[in-house]
């Protein structure tokens, strides 16, 4: 190795550091520079493939693990007193003594700091030593390499079921079209396979690929954790440039599937690698009661403070009233003794160490055990566990369980959420006319049986997006007579330009669906991993494979899935699976296979669609414009292989789709085109008030010159890398214009099991529930209903833009005017009495208004004032501005729960995240703080799990503070007998072990075990969630403190009246003390307890006997471990003497007696709600739920009273009020842009 000088390594240093802070990067082939030095390397400034995710070194664990310890300040509070002991003038224990507490607690944490960075980086030795194929010149082929020896600029082989070791841009694989299947299971948990194709123009009409003929330069971006965006363009030797984007990158740590190999070039590395940037380990939540703790510990400072000031001012009383000096006094440096007031100065610290376990030492470490302990019974918890998909809940976040008991609003998700997002085809509109499908309504419930079937049968989970969404259609009669006499049309030319033809055709080619064959499933194996003629043993991943038998005779497989183009035989038509990224996508395209269009290949430049009469077209794939979340639609842009034309078929949200025909009417067409616009309209709003979800169809016909002038632009915007979003967003809305209708879909997603009974009781909680959701208000709402997120006798406000604001300041004073008025209803003192629940629909135009600075206040204003609020229209960005504002401007606690990609953002936002693993990948799970498998399970986890661990907790808590205050306290009085001097009469090893060993394991069992109510009754009644949140407030903690005070005195003047006059010494007499604390301390304990268990027992019974074993093996041996006193044979004279019994007796039952007749009144008296649950647990289980129900109908439940609801005045707004006869009473209140509806069943309302 060549000797380089310092100033060379800084110089190269310095340009590395430049060289990855640019915005573009230019990477180059490591093939000619193989070989030489490190310093002529062309990508040498760039991070290799090795990965170390460790926090520590061997060597500097030590000073790092204390560096971070010591961001805690009660560490820094205990050492740096610890430290103050060594000073003679200060100290009040021997100084070796003073380090234990605070030494033991760090090493246990070092401890566990040292295992968990211990496993980290046997994780991360596994993953660097894996096995890849990296090309050598030398060697003219692949050749084996480990992953941490991949470098940027390599050329990587990836073979079928393998994981991909670094970020590679393909450039060719086995596939002759260039396709390349991916799953990303180990990035967003989704497993549905997605497509990635070569960069075109480079590599693809080799057979093989020669990476030493690569002789062009690749330039991307910087590394960024966006799984989804990718900007990079490929500058050949000629100058011309190739865009491509994310369709082109194999990601680190996806799974090759369905192809052979694939070749790529390495454009990130290690610790630039998008999946490595987006792996920002445990995510950490300050919990609400960690919050209040924390201002508890600062009352304690300041009890703290005031006690040592109390002590020192009373040292400086005591040393002026003695008459002369007292030999025993310690003289000062120069001989003489101290003055009164440094010596009072100096007793201040001194008070300080004395009394320094007023401030909980172990109780933050006791708390992560107990939260530990919390977690580890609500992941085995049988109910939280979902059979059919073999799944559990999932806890992500360590520190916020008792933040479950403290819920106060949820928003939610409905897709997939609220729903099973298992679609069915249920209708569609096809050119103005309605076909019902009747038959297939009963799809969804015979496929939930099947599946579930399935899995008690074999154990097999039911794949997303598989041949039970939707696979099963029973075509409509009449629409098969139509595509039959569309089929038997005379002349091809007429056939294809039927638009119900065009209509199925977009069905199958507008999407991204995969195609396989269903006899070809992955399977799942772990030991053998395809490659071209062996099989290499592997034992760091579990891989999985797909194999299909060739010939069914000789036994040779292969990892090669491709769709035929053509499917001769009607069983393999039958066999053809379809896996998609959204439920929706598979629906539609096994639609089109039941009426005979039938998806048989796909390339990244072609759709195979087999016609209802046997023919086979072949669409060439121009462009696909993906689905985005501001457009709302996608389209695919192919040329008719009979025609020739340009044809552009598009689907999304129907009013994304109307916009483009110049909806809600299509005022500027005529004649038969403006009626079919109108009789889809009406039959869209049909759907989604019978709760389907709506699509629309269209098609467009591009002529050559618009579609010349169009792909010029397209390719421009590919190929660039500032705005490359924007301007590809911009190239698909230029397209994306004067569409033609040709009809629509409702799909069909039916509630989850035990959805209403789930949300009911969330409210009964005192929970408000949102639903923000992307679907039609009219879908929302009739799903709202159907799941009692809104009740009939509801007073429902629907909040909506008919089309966008052209006026905001008009439409802003009509909101401010709208929401006023519902607020003087709410105020209205002739309504206060009523119990009739105002609920709120709005749908995403009027929400971004109200969301504006100048109205969100009012916004918040009017919808806490509502039961439920449901949110429509809204996109993943108002999802969490709106967890935002409410969490802000309300203060109170949230929650968020969602299932797919478009609500990360919400589950972020909220204190709470929970993912809901369903048929939309794994994102939100990974995003989430909880996951879970079914909406249902949210009821338990909050009203039962989230009710224990904060009352758990809370009381622990409590229980600390007065048990460190009522043991520290006896030092405090025992000043007021030893001139304020700094000493006590309990031996310093007895008083650590006091809160380390003898009184530290009861509390922690406390706060895992304990049950004040049983789950059955907290399931029964709701209620009881909102009645048990303030438990840990201001007076809970000074009650508990000034419990201490009290029993502290008892403690210590009850013996010391009864040792009065006696010649004892100072540990004869503290002996007494420190026995009475334990049984006082752990009795009160007794008295919290709410359920006694066998454990309970055990560690009470154990904390005594170990105090009774410890401190007589302390006082039979130590002789001389306290001098000039000692403990020697101290408890063994006291447990000989009758006196010592009954002092320990009288002291605990008058130290404990006001507790136990606070609690016996009152609960005797006013007892809570959950007292009341309690007596309910005792009785037999008939019993009990004839209570249940009798409480329950005592207390009301959303029950109206009409009689005291208020005659409405005459209209003041010069809006007309419309009554419907066949519906509820309706009052609008409309505008240009802006409409309120009022429906409420209950008449009249005064508004």
């Amino acid at each position: 190795m060549t000797w380089r000088s310092p100033l060379a390594l800084v110089r190269d240093a310095l340009r590395g550091q430049r060289a990855r802070k640019m915005d573009l990067r230019s990477l180059q082939s490591n093939l000619p520079y193989e070989g030489l030095e490190k310093a002529k390397q062309p990508n040498r400034y760039f991070p290799g493939n090795a990965i170390k995710t460790t926090k520590y070194t061997p060597l500097l664990f030590i000073p790092m693990n204390l560096i971070e310890q010591f961001h805690r300040l009660a560490n820094i509070y205990f050492v740096g007193l610890a430290i103050l002991n060594f000073f003679p003038v200060v100290n009040a224990f021997q100084p070796e003594v003073a380090l234990i507490p605070i030494c033991v607690i760090m090493s246990l944490t070092a401890l566990k700091d040292a295992w968990e960075d211990f496993r980290r980086y046997q994780s991360d030795r596994k993953l660097n030593n894996t096995p890849c194929l990296v090309y050598s010149r030398m060697e003219k082929q692949f050749m084996q390499r480990r992953w941490k020896d991949v470098r940027v600029g390599d050329f990587v082989k990836v073979v079928c079921n393998e994981i991909i070791p670094a970020d590679l841009l393909l450039l060719h694989t086995s596939d002759p079209n260039g396709v390349c299947h991916i799953e990303t299971a180990n990035l967003d948990g989704e497993t549905n396979l997605k497509q990635r194709r070569v960069v075109p123009g480079l590599c693809n009409s080799d057979p093989e690929l020669e990476p030493e003929s690569f002789n062009s330069v690749v330039v991307c971006e910087k590394p960024n954790n966006n799984l989804n965006h990718f900007k990079c363009y490929v500058e050949k030797p000629d100058k011309e440039r190739v865009g491509t984007g994310i369709e082109s990158l194999l990601l680190r740590g996806c799974t090759v599937r369905n192809t052979d190999y694939a070749v790529g070039f390495v454009v990130f590395a290690g610790h630039e690698t998008k999946s490595m940037l987006n792996n920002n380990g445990p995510r950490y939540k300050r919990s609400k009661l960690e919050r209040k703790l924390n201002t508890d510990v600062m009352f304690c400072v300041i009890l703290l403070f005031a006690m040592c000031l109390v002590g020192a001012v009373g040292h400086f009383l005591w040393l002026q009233a003695l008459p002369g000096e007292p030999p025993y006094l310690v003289p000062g440096r120069i001989g003489d003794p101290e003055s009164a007031s440094l010596s009072s100065f100096y007793m201040f610290f001194t008070m300080i160490i004395l009394l320094q376990v007023l401030i909980p030492i172990s109780l933050y470490i006791s708390i992560e055990f107990v939260k530990v302990g919390q977690i580890f019974f609500i992941t085995n918890d049988i109910d939280l566990y979902d059979e059919e998909t073999d799944s559990r809940m999932q806890c992500k976040a360590l520190n916020i369980t008792e933040d479950l008991g403290q819920i106060e609003y949820i928003f939610s998700d409905k897709t997939g959420t609220l729903t099973e997002n298992k679609m069915v085809f249920r209708r569609c509109s096809i050119m103005g006319k309605e076909y019902p499908h009747k038959e297939n309504v009963i799809i969804v419930l015979v496929y939930s049986t099947v599946a579930l079937s399935l899995f008690l049968s074999t154990g097999q989970r039911a794949e997303a997006c598989s041949t039970g969404c939707g696979a099963e259609v029973i075509p409509d009669r009449e629409l098969l007579q139509q595509i039959s006499r569309a089929e038997s049309s005379s002349g091809s030319s007429r056939r294809q330009i039927d638009p119900y033809l065009d209509f199925f055709l977009a069905l199958a080619i507008c999407n991204t669906v995969v195609v396989s064959m269903a006899t070809a499933r992955r399977q799942r194996v772990s030991a053998l991993t395809c490659s071209d003629n062996s099989a290499i043993e592997e034992d760091h991943f579990n891989r999985t494979v797909k194999m299909e038998e060739i010939g069914g005779t000789n036994g040779v497989q292969t990892c090669s899935l491709h769709a035929p183009p053509q499917c001769e035989n009607p069983a393999e038509i039958d066999n053809l699976y379809y896996e998609a990224e959204s439920p929706d996508e598979a629906a539609l395209v096994y639609t089109a296979k039941a009426y005979g269009f039938i998806l048989l290949a796909r390339t990244p430049n072609s759709v195979t669609v087999r016609l209802p009469s046997g023919e086979d077209l072949v669409f060439e794939v121009l462009d696909t414009l993906a689905f985005d979340y501001n457009r709302k639609r996608m389209s695919v842009l192919v040329r008719h292989p009979i025609t020739k034309e340009y044809v552009l078929y598009t689907k999304g949200a129907d009013y994304a789709i109307m916009e483009l025909l110049g909806t809600p009417y299509a005022e500027h067409l005529s004649g038969n085109q403006k009626a079919i616009a109108t009789k889809t309209q009406y039959h869209l709003d049909c759907y989604a008030k019978d709760g389907l979800r709506t699509l629309c169809i269209a098609k467009k016909v591009v002529s050559d010159k618009e579609y010349a002038s169009w792909s010029g632009n397209r390719r421009r915007a590919l190929a660039a890398i500032d705005g490359r979003e924007e301007l590809i967003m911009e190239t698909a809305t230029q397209l994306e214009t004067n569409l033609s209708l040709l009809g629509a879909t409702g799909i069909e997603d039916r509630l989850q099991e035990s959805v209403p009974d789930t949300l009911v009781a969330l409210q009964e909680a005192g929970i408000q529930v949102w639903v923000l959701t992307g679907d039609k208000p009219e879908t929302a709402v009739n799903i709202g209903y159907a799941c009692r997120l809104l009740e009939e006798e509801d007073l429902v406000i629907n909040m909506s833009c008919t089309n966008k604001v052209r006026r905001p300041l008009s439409a802003s004073l009509k909101f401010v005017c709208l929401t006023q008025i519902v607020i003087v209803y709410s105020n209205d003192p002739r309504n206060v009495d009523t119990t009739q629940a105002i609920s709120l629909v709005i749908d995403g135009q009027t929400l971004a208004m109200a969301l504006s600075s100048d109205l969100e206040d009012r916004f918040v204003d009017l919808a806490k004032r509502c039961r439920s609020v449901l949110c429509c229209r809204v996109t993943p960005l108002q999802k969490s501005r709106v967890v935002k504002l409410v969490q802000e401007k309300l203060k109170v606690m949230t929650l968020a729960v969602g299932d797919g990609a478009n609500d990360v953002n919400m589950i972020q936002a909220a204190d709470i995240g929970i993912g809901i693993s369903g048929q939309e990948g794994m994102q939100a799970v990974m995003a989430s703080d909880f996951a879970i498998s079914r909406f249902k399970h949210l009821k338990k986890l909050l009203l039962v799990h989230g009710h224990w661990c904060y009352s758990r907790l809370a009381n622990m808590i409590i229980y600390f503070f007065y048990k460190n205050v009522a043991y520290v306290n006896l030092l405090f009085w025992y000043q007021f007998f030893c001139g304020f001097s700094g000493t006590a009469m309990i031996d310093y090893w007895l008083m650590i072990f006091f809160n380390l060993f003898f009184t530290s394991v009861p509390p922690i069992m406390f706060g895992i075990m304990d049950k004040d109510v049983s789950a059955e009754l907290l399931l029964g009644v709701p209620e009881l969630y909102r009645t048990g949140q303030g438990e840990y407030n201001f007076a809970a903690f000074w009650v508990s403190i000034l419990d201490a005070f009290y029993q502290s005195l008892v403690c210590f003047f009850v013996p010391y009246l009864a040792y009065q006059d006696t010649d004892i010494d100072v540990f004869t007499f503290g002996t007494p003390l420190n026995t009475v604390s334990l049984f006082t301390i752990l009795l009160h304990l007794s008295i919290e307890i709410k359920a006694w268990t066998v454990v309970h027992w055990v560690t009470m019974v154990g904390s005594v006997a170990l105090y009774f074993i410890v401190t007589l093996a302390y006082s039979a041996t130590c002789v001389t471990c306290n001098p000039p006193s000692n403990p020697y044979w101290i408890l063994q004279s006291q447990m000989a003497d009758p006196m010592f019994y009954l002092i320990c007796i009288i002291t605990t039952v008058v130290a404990l007696l006001p507790r136990y007749l606070f609690h016996v009144l009152k609960n005797s008296i006013t007892p809570s709600p959950i007292v009341h649950a309690r007596h309910l647990d005792r009785l037999n289980l008939f019993s009990r739920d004839l209570w249940i129900n009798e409480w329950r109908s005592f207390r009301g439940r959303r029950q109206v009273k009409r009689s005291r609801l208020s005659t409405p005045p005459p209209s003041t707004l010069e809006t007309p009020v419309d009554i419907y006869p066949q519906s509820p009473t309706n009052s609008d209140i409309t505008g240009d842009e802006l409409t309120l509806n009022v429906f409420s069943e209950q008449k009249p309302v005064h508004m």
